[in-house]
């Protein structure tokens, strides 16, 4: 981390008018024709393809062994001191000690089992999310990281996160876990700010202040960390242009180098879809959400950060390699999960483990891996996959992927592609397709035009059986926009007005 320049940045007005001129510059009835502009509680950004939604069993033994002698792994580790309005993976709050340890033993095991199946490849990547991974007790911590160890490769090269939440400055044994964490071999760390306004974060249930996101900072500076990168969510209660950019601001000038900023995503069973649907005037709208994009774009541009895979911003040329691969080269990469509701791709296969502690318990328990569903992709549908991801990241390598599918991405999708081609979304050239400037605020609502018939059927069907979207572990989990029931139904337009101070 270093301190940013306060003469350096930018003016609010400034970035306001810039910001404002970008919007104006979209053709926005074009886009809601087009289906590409719509209400706010449908955005969801693409996590998998096919979607949990258009899976079905899964046979773990047949696909896990053909994973990659590289692959990118992810943990999961499902505990939290409280529960985040917005927040829509697997987790459990406060549970009893004996249930994190069994949790964790189910783990271990699943490691052992797993990393046996797939021959112990080499770990690229790894990555702690949850759920709150500091959660952890410093014990605890680093046991996981000798177990891992393991399963997979790790190397002097392996690129390690691990996602702290502030909170954890309150805990007794605080410098105990960021020392268990350093001593692990952590060389990324990442926690979620989200806002810092105390008035929001208070909102969203985060258990911890701005305040405290300074001290986190200024602790992990002492001990060294120069590789940190802070989550923000823009759209959120309360939020206006303003405010937006005092929250990035505040972190730059605290020496924040890397960040991850995305729009707030709705899900039926989270709160915040309550509070949606009982205030939505107190939500920004969807151009309010267009601005707080651009007011990012404008002060990172000024301030000489590049944007790398959606959402991530960094001031140096290195982004996140995790990010990178699940977007650019997952079929070299593979990404194999472990824990409750981590999902990943092997063997052309795009699988979910189970999405509920105690079901994946009793799957560890009897012996198998813990996959709950999968689809294998066959060679059309690894086309569109392998259009759909690079969008989000540095574009399609038509070369490359003429190379590996015989086909240029073009000529391929040329219905699905050209409207955005033609309405300045999506910029070609002889190497690459990617997206604009303009296009990156829609590129998940461009890369479902790419599924595919039988896919989006699939979805459609499955809910059809879904009686209760707050409940039915398919639409909870199903991390896509594809066909996903929408969340406010009944919310138009005259409900919203300019948004109430009422807390």
């Amino acid at each position: 981390m270093s301190n940013a320049s306060t003469s350096a940045f930018p003016s609010f007005r400034q970035v306001l008018d810039e910001a404002r001129a970008s919007v104006a510059a979209l053709p926005l009835p074009a886009l809601e024709k087009l289906g590409i502009l719509q209400p706010i509680e449908n955005y969801y950004l693409i996590g998998t393809y096919p979607p949990l939604k258009a899976m079905g069993s899964a046979r773990p033994e047949r696909f896990l062994p053909l994973a990659t002698d590289r692959c990118s792994v992810y943990v999961h580790i499902p505990f939290c001191e409280q529960r985040c309005t917005f927040c829509h993976f697997a987790k459990e709050i406060l549970p009893p000690e004996q249930r994190v340890e069994r949790y964790l033993g189910a783990l271990y095991r699943e490691l052992a089992g797993t990393g046996e199946l797939t021959g112990h490849p080499v770990a690229q990547t790894v990555y702690f999310g949850g759920g709150t991974p500091s959660y952890l007790s410093p014990r605890q911590i680093t046991e996981v990281f000798a177990r891992l160890r393991g399963a997979v490769r790790i190397t002097g090269e392996t690129e390690t996160t691990f996602e702290l939440h502030p909170s954890v400055i309150d805990a007794p044994d605080y410098g105990e876990r960021l020392d268990a964490i350093a001593e692990a071999g952590v060389n990324r760390w990442v926690f979620g700010v989200q806002s810092m306004e105390d008035r929001i974060l208070r909102k969203l249930n985060r258990g911890h202040t701005a305040a405290d996101v300074h001290r986190l900072l200024r602790m992990l500076a002492d001990r060294g960390v120069d590789n940190l990168s802070v989550d923000l969510i823009f759209g959120l209660p309360y939020q206006n242009a303003e405010n937006w950019y005092s929250s990035i601001r505040t972190l730059l000038e605290a020496g924040v180098e890397k960040f991850n900023i995305f729009p707030l995503m709705f899900k039926q069973a989270d709160p915040i879809s309550m509070h949606y649907r009982k205030s939505p005037e107190i939500f920004p709208g969807n151009e309010e959400r267009l601005l707080m994009h651009f007011i990012t774009e404008s002060i990172m541009r000024h301030m000489g950060f590049r944007r790398g895979p959606l959402f991530y911003y960094a001031k140096a040329e290195q982004h996140s390699r995790q990010q990178e691969n699940k977007y650019d080269s997952i079929e070299d990469i593979n990404l194999l999960p472990f824990g409750v509701s981590g999902f990943g791709y092997v063997g052309h296969t795009q699988f979910y483990n189970e999405c509920t502690l105690d079901r994946y318990m009793a799957a560890v328990d009897s012996g198998r891996p813990p996959v709950w569903r999968s689809a294998e992709l066959d060679l059309e549908e690894r086309m569109r996959r392998a259009v759909m991801f690079p969008l989000r990241s540095s574009g399609v390598n038509r070369a490359e992927y003429r190379r590996r599918y015989g086909a240029d991405p073009l000529d391929r999708f040329a219905g699905e592609l050209t409207p955005f081609i033609e309405h300045g979304l999506l910029a070609v050239s002889d190497e690459t397709l990617q997206l604009t400037d303009m296009g990156a605020p829609f590129a998940d609502s461009i890369a479902i035009t790419l599924a595919s018939p039988a896919v989006v059927s699939r979805v459609q069907a499955a809910n059809a059986l879904i009686t209760d979207l707050k409940t039915d572990p398919l639409d909870r989990y199903d991390f896509s926009p594809i066909a996903r029931e929408p969340v406010g139904a009944g919310v138009t337009p005259q409900d919203r007005h300019a948004p109430t101070d009422e807390a």
